[in-house]
C-alpha cells in the first residue's frame, strides 16, 4: 500500500513546505560545485518532504519563488536558483532570465525567449552566476538560510545533505571517501591537510581570497583533501606528508589527475579552469617530478616547521 503523502502539490503547500528543504538541498549542491535537475528536485520533494506528485513544469516556480524569498532578506545573494537545471542542457529554464538580467545588467535576458534567441549571453550569464554561488562557504550559506527561514542550519546537517546526495544503492566494491586503513588518518597527514586548508595564500598568493574546504566528497565517491574555490577557477589539492614513500607520491599524482577530471565534469562552467595541486613535505623524486610536469599538476614543498 502506497504511503500517504501529507502535502498536495499546490502552490500554497509548495511555498509553505517546499522552499526550506529546497534551499537546504541546493546548498549541498552548491558546496559540491554541481547542479540539480528539475526532476531530481521534484523527486526529493515527493520522497523526502512529503509531497504528492509534482508536475515537473512546477519546479521552476519553486526555484524562482525561493530566490525571491532569499532576495527579500539579502538582495545581493548569489543566484542559487540557477543550479536547478534541465536534464538535457544542464542550464536553467527561462525563469532564471530576469534574475540574471537584474544581477548582471543584461536587460535582454528579461525576454521570455532570451535563452533561445541569445544562447551565448544566456550561457555566459548562467556560468557567471554559478561561479558566484560556488564561491560561498558553508558558514555563509548557513547564515543566509537562518536569515531567510528563521531556523538554524548547522554544519552537521549540511554535511549530512552532502553525503546523502551522493549515496548510491549499488554495492559495487568502490569505497566511499578516503580509506586510511585500519589506523585511520595519520597525525602528519592530518596536520598537513589542515595547514593547507587554513593557509591558501601560503600555497599560492593568488589563492589568498579563496574559500577553502577540507575532505570534500566528489560525485564519484572519492574524497579530496582540500578544495579552494575562486570565482574564476577551482583548485583541488592532494597532500602527502613527510612519511609518504615513492608509491604514495605516485598515487598522489594520479589522484590529482582523477580529482581534477571529476570536479571539472561536475562543474557546469566548462570554460572555468579546475587546477590540481600536490602538496608534499618531501622533495619529489625525479620520476615523480616528471609525472607532475607531464600531467600539468602544480607542486608545493610545504615547510616542515609551521606556525
Amino acid at each position: 500500500m502506497a504511503k500517504l503523502k501529507p502535502y498536495a502539490a499546490t502552490d500554497a503547500n509548495l511555498l509553505a513546505h517546499g522552499l526550506a528543504p529546497a534551499m537546504r538541498w541546493l546548498i549541498a549542491v552548491a558546496l559540491d560545485g554541481s547542479t540539480m535537475t528539475y526532476g531530481e528536485l521534484g523527486t526529493k520533494l515527493e520522497n523526502e518532504a512529503g509531497f504528492s506528485t509534482i508536475f515537473r513544469t512546477r519546479l521552476g516556480f519553486v526555484a524562482g519563488v525561493l530566490m525571491h524569498t532569499i532576495q527579500q532578506v539579502a538582495a545581493d545573494a548569489p543566484l542559487i536558483n540557477v543550479l536547478v537545471v534541465n536534464q538535457k542542457d544542464r542550464q536553467p529554464s527561462r525563469g532564471a532570465g530576469p534574475f540574471m538580467a537584474k544581477r548582471f545588467g543584461e536587460n535582454q535576458l528579461e525576454r521570455e525567449d532570451s535563452k533561445q534567441r541569445l544562447p551565448r549571453l544566456w550561457e555566459r550569464s548562467f556560468k557567471r552566476a554559478a561561479g558566484e554561488v560556488y564561491k560561498l562557504s558553508a558558514t555563509e550559506w548557513a547564515d543566509l538560510y537562518r536569515r531567510v527561514f528563521g531556523t538554524p542550519l548547522n554544519a552537521d546537517a549540511i554535511e549530512r545533505d552532502r553525503r546523502e546526495r551522493k549515496r548510491g544503492t549499488e554495492k559495487d566494491g568502490i569505497p566511499t571517501g578516503r580509506n586510511y586503513g585500519a589506523g585511520g588518518e595519520g597525525p602528519y597527514h592530518k596536520a598537513l591537510r589542515l595547514w593547507v586548508k587554513d593557509n591558501p595564500g601560503m600555497v599560492d598568493k593568488a589563492f589568498s581570497a579563496a574559500t577553502a574546504e577540507t575532505e570534500v566528497d566528489l560525485d564519484s565517491g572519492d574524497r579530496i583533501d582540500v578544495v579552494y574555490k575562486l570565482i574564476d577557477r577551482t583548485i583541488v589539492v592532494e597532500v602527502k606528508s613527510r612519511i609518504s614513500n615513492e608509491i604514495d607520491l605516485r598515487r598522489g599524482v594520479f589522484q590529482c589527475v582523477k580529482y581534477r577530471a571529476v570536479r571539472q565534469a561536475m562543474d557546469v562552467r566548462d570554460n572555468v579552469a579546475v587546477e590540481a595541486f600536490l602538496v608534499t613535505e618531501n622533495e619529489l623524486p625525479g620520476e615523480i617530478a616528471a609525472l607532475v610536469k607531464l600531467h600539468g599538476i602544480r607542486h608545493l614543498l610545504a615547510p616542515l616547521e609551521r606556525n
